[in-house]
């Protein structure tokens, strides 16, 4: 009993939104994002390639990886990001490609900003009602962007259930 392609890709877009829901809760509770969802996506994406009902660029999929991945050091080295939100945003990077790399970034800015926002006005809430001296700790609270990360990872994996939209891009 063979199963449909169709079904099967979009199994395998499913396997990859819960795996970035379970990266998403790790940031979300410890502040790490497991090495091992980056590389179960990772290797997900040839399957991906494999099933997707119209052809996959995947050299320029590699090339907008490998681009983001180089870029995501420099960030690390600099200290301004993690080291598990790097690899997180370039593995989903893959994903994306030429085609919807522009929405992965644009949609987890945004999702970035309003999170920063609210755990920010939960510290100062936080803070007023225990009426503590001085001010909020602001710059030290720490914000778990891969959750942001899997909000812009997820909305890619919507646009890439629709095939139609790649030849419109």
């Amino acid at each position: 009993m063979a199963m449909e392609p169709e079904v099967l890709h979009q199994l395998v877009l499913a396997l990859a939104g819960f795996i970035m829901l379970l990266a998403a809760f790790s940031d979300a509770l410890r502040f790490r994002i497991p090495n091992l969802a980056c590389l179960a996506l990772a290797l997900l994406f040839p399957l991906f390639v494999l099933t997707a009902p119209t052809a996959v660029p995947w050299t320029e999929n590699l090339a907008v990886f490998a681009i983001v991945l180089g870029a995501g050091y420099v960030l690390y080295v600099k200290k301004w990001a993690g080291a598990g939100d790097i690899k997180f945003i370039a593995v989903l990077s893959l994903w994306a490609g030429p085609s919807f790399w522009g929405q992965l970034l644009f949609i987890t800015a945004i999702s970035g900003g309003i999170l920063s926002l609210g755990i920010g006005a939960l510290t100062i809430l936080r803070h007023r009602l225990s009426k503590a001296e001085g001010s909020p700790a602001l710059a030290k609270t720490p914000i778990p962007y891969g959750v942001a990360i899997a909000v812009g990872g997820l909305c890619t994996l919507a646009l890439l259930s629709h095939p139609d939209l790649l030849t419109k891009v």
